[in-house]
């Protein structure tokens, strides 16, 4: 029947991000975030100083959402901490060979990049540049995936957190392999009902979609792009949590819908393929580092990820096919004014 239109790995202290309307918030939000950190650099915290040079799109990869010196992306963080240093800061050197080179190829081998990686890590220990790889990724990613997300009508946080995870991936854009090409390239495939057990019901081309049926589509048409190792790993653990979920309630006597719901603990596959879960306690404390600028300067750092790169929001790039191996260390607190309290990060084999 058409729809009518009116329709453990477990976790040491990580810091939320700011947050948006639609989408996922609280606890979620900063599940969401960890799982997506885990399979892309094996660790749950953020990495500020990460930074690469990759040969496949020839030039760099750096920071927390795997910013690259082609897509543009690196040089929308770098914009945004120039406007906490009047444009005088470390990075001003590099100000030519963006203009010029920073939405081209062939940044890696320029020696107007010289020494790229050297002042990204060393700047990394600054909060200022920490807060602006926030800002960017917030707005460019995960705003955007969330907005996505809320178009679409999705309720449930693992399908919001998959949109995330696949905006880091892959970019946000409307096109190819972008998230927004792998939602429309979902949606084409769907021309008739797809009933399901979840609560949550979709209106995509006039036709009733159960949410978490949906979801199992966009797992499959992200499959056919993806051949890195963090985005096979997040693939795996995204559909182990499916079959969970639907296994819980197909034993339910009373087929309660919550088991769809994230709550403080959430099963998964980590970066290896190894099961354990991810817990948090939704315990807040205030932010121990903000960033050091006036709020006229930075309006509560929104202020301060006003890009100005003419790209409509369309941002190409993401961490595609960068992926680090690492384990969990100490944590230091970000995001913009929420801080949540997680548990410690439990192996579980």
């Amino acid at each position: 029947m058409k729809l009518p239109l009116s329709l453990t790995l477990g976790i040491a202290a990580v810091a939320l991000l700011k947050t948006v309307d639609a989408g996922l918030a609280g606890c979620p939000k900063s599940l969401a975030i960890q799982l997506t950190n885990v399979f892309q650099f094996g660790q749950i915290e953020f990495t500020y100083n990460s930074c690469v040079q990759d040969s496949s799109i020839g030039g760099y990869r750096a920071g927390i959402a795997n910013f690259n010196t082609v897509d543009g992306s690196a040089w929308n963080v770098i914009k945004a901490y120039h406007k906490m240093t009047n444009d005088d800061d470390e990075f001003s050197k590099y100000d030519d060979a963006f203009q010029n080179n920073g939405k081209s190829s062939g940044t890696q081998n320029s020696d107007l990049f010289s020494g790229f990686c050297d002042t990204w890590e060393r700047a990394s220990q600054n909060v200022n540049f920490q807060w602006a790889q926030e800002s960017i990724l917030e707005k460019k990613y995960f705003q955007k995936s969330q907005s996505e997300a809320d178009d679409l009508g999705l309720e449930l946080s693992i399908s919001q957190a998959q949109l995330y995870d696949a905006a880091i991936s892959h970019g946000t854009s409307s096109k190819g392999s972008s998230l927004g090409g792998m939602i429309k390239a979902t949606n084409k495939n769907i021309t008739t009902d797809i009933l399901g057990s979840a609560g949550s019901i979709l209106n995509i081309n006039g036709y009733e979609v159960n949410e978490i049926e949906w979801l199992k589509l966009f797992l499959q048409v992200r499959s056919t792009y993806d051949s890195a190792p963090g985005a096979k790993a997040s693939i795996a653990s995204y559909s182990y949590m499916i079959d969970n979920m639907l296994s819980a309630y197909s034993n339910d006597d009373k087929k309660d819908r919550n088991v769809f719901n994230w709550g403080n603990k959430i099963d998964v596959l980590n970066d290896v393929g190894k099961p354990g879960d991810v817990t948090c306690t939704n315990t807040y404390s205030s932010l121990t580092a903000s960033p050091q600028v006036d709020d006229t300067t930075c309006n509560n750092y929104k202020g301060c990820d006003n890009d100005n790169d003419n790209d409509n929001g369309n941002d190409e790039g993401g961490a595609d096919d960068w992926w680090l191996f690492g384990s969990a260390s100490s944590m230091h607190n970000i995001g913009t004014s929420l801080a949540i309290s997680m548990s410690a990060w439990y192996l579980v084999v």
